[in-house]
């Protein structure tokens, strides 16, 4: 089972049939509970042999009494997005319901069964010590620790930035107002992900709070791309995806210079925008009929594609550019968008793709929208929001690169259903190992060994008392 110590290494049980098989065998056990979503093992191994529990140990912490070690919080958080849990105090309800679920989360038995606070009523801890926590941890420290965390997964899992593509875009969470006059608030979330093995992956993010005067998409997003082609490397990213939001010429231009190309909607009330499509309007213009947009509702138009080379009435950008003018054509009107790109050597079949690609992390955001809860950050403190949708983005991530490890990378993951009910069979624990075993596997094993069971009986039922949670008898004086 996981140590419980600060500074202590994580150590997981894991599943070895055969040698649980062969304790019980033996009349030894140290311990038999309903068995939860076999997910949970699989997931916990996971994040285990990639070594995301040992980061969590290094998360900052401000406080001044350590108590209950980062970790503890930062894995409890990550499951809380994981099963799609709104509030925090649905922590209390359904991650802490169950032992079986707890020594998933990295609780040894004392923690289940003790807490970190003696006498308190909720064990191991409640929802109010996590967010008196997090409210500590400032967004700064939130993005260095996933600097750290982000350049640990891309050693791990190199495919991810094989294509070195990037997609920038921005997400507002609104924080509802409380109890106490508290006041609502608003978490802008600026996210980088990595397009790879036909999705997204979110990597990286940049918080600002506030209302109106938050930091503009592209501030964010200048910030945000500095910070990653530190941590990462140059090289790493080579190509930036990015919708209207962050225009701006200078910065291309500068990112050009740096071997980073660029592909880029405009905005319609450009110069150059309207300029494109004068162009694409003259006798002359050739079209390419491309594949129509993925829209989930409404009628899907036929599109074609105009390629234009040589645009230069973009002032503010010194590089050369090429670019495509998409035609929607509806029954009742014609749609035009423009895309330009630095990368003169993508076929306009290829640009259109990137343009595709985009919408990716829209996707993203509107799977987390429906599914998980990004909108649903109940009212808390603004830092306590920041960090619930930190670790949200987190464990989206962690479960899309869990999909494609366990092969399971056609299909959309999504996290088990968030009430964690025991399910027909029963995890028999020995030592570091488990198994999960249908009742009636496990009677069979008792009335075949019954004389080893009852030659240790005494041993076996203290055991399982303690596992239910009732503490071990004292020795005598």
């Amino acid at each position: 089972m996981p140590a419980s110590e600060v500074g202590t290494t994580w150590s997981l049980v894991t599943e070895d049939r055969d040698t649980v098989i062969a304790a019980l065998k033996r009349g030894e056990c140290d311990g038999l509970l309903p068995a939860a979503s076999g997910f949970l093992d699989d997931f916990a191994t996971f994040l285990n042999e990639h070594g995301i529990l040992s980061q969590f140990e290094h998360f900052p912490d401000p406080r001044d009494a350590h108590s209950i070690a980062p970790q503890f919080f930062c894995n409890t958080l990550l499951h809380k997005g994981l099963f799609r849990l709104p509030r925090l105090a649905d922590i209390d309800q359904v991650l802490f319901q169950s032992p079986d679920v707890l020594r998933r989360l990295g609780f040894n038995l004392r923690q289940i069964h003790e807490g970190f606070y003696h006498g308190s009523q909720q064990k191991p801890f409640n929802s109010e010590a996590l967010a008196d926590f997090f409210s500590q941890i400032d967004a700064q420290q939130l993005q260095d620790h996933q600097l750290e965390l982000s350049r640990q997964l891309l050693q791990q899992f190199r495919w991810l930035a094989q294509d070195g593509t990037v997609v920038l875009d921005a997400n507002t969470t609104v924080v509802p107002r409380g109890h106490f006059k508290r006041p609502g608030a608003q978490v802008k979330a600026c996210v980088l992900g990595l397009r790879a093995a036909g999705r997204l992956f979110p990597l990286l993010w940049d918080f600002t709070t506030g209302g109106a005067g938050q930091a503009a998409d592209l501030t964010q997003g200048k910030r945000l791309l500095a910070a990653a082609r530190q941590a990462w490397g140059e090289g790493t990213i080579r190509r930036l995806i990015v919708d209207r939001g962050f225009i701006d010429g200078e910065w291309i231009s500068a990112l050009k210079a740096d071997h980073i190309d660029t592909i880029i909607g405009l905005r319609e009330n450009m110069d150059l925008c309207q300029d494109m499509i004068g162009l694409c309007q003259l006798d002359d213009a050739t079209w390419t009929v491309a594949p129509p947009p993925i829209l989930h509702e409404g009628v899907v138009p036929e599109r074609a594609l105009c390629h234009l080379q040589d645009l230069n009435t973009w002032d503010a950008c010194t590089v050369a550019l090429q670019g495509i003018v998409i035609r929607d054509t509806y029954p009742d009107r014609v749609r035009y968008q423009c895309l330009v790109t630095t990368d003169l050597a993508l076929t306009p079949t290829q640009l259109h793709q990137y343009t595709r690609d985009r919408w990716s992390i829209e996707e993203s955001f509107m799977d987390l929208t429906r599914y998980w809860p990004l909108d649903k950050v109940g009212s808390c403190r603004p830092p306590v929001a920041r960090a619930q949708i930190h670790f949200l983005f987190l464990a989206y991530t962690l479960l899309h690169l869990f999909a494609c490890e366990t092969d399971q990378a056609e299909a959309s993951p999504l996290p088990p259903p968030p009430r964690l009910l025991p399910g027909q069979k029963v995890t028999a624990y020995f030592g570091d190992h488990y198994t999960v075993l249908w009742l009636s596997e496990l009677m069979t094993i008792i009335l075949d060994h019954h004389e080893a069971w009852q030659a240790n009986r005494e041993q076996l039922l203290a055991a399982q008392r303690f596992c239910e949670g009732h503490p071990l008898p004292r020795a005598p004086d």
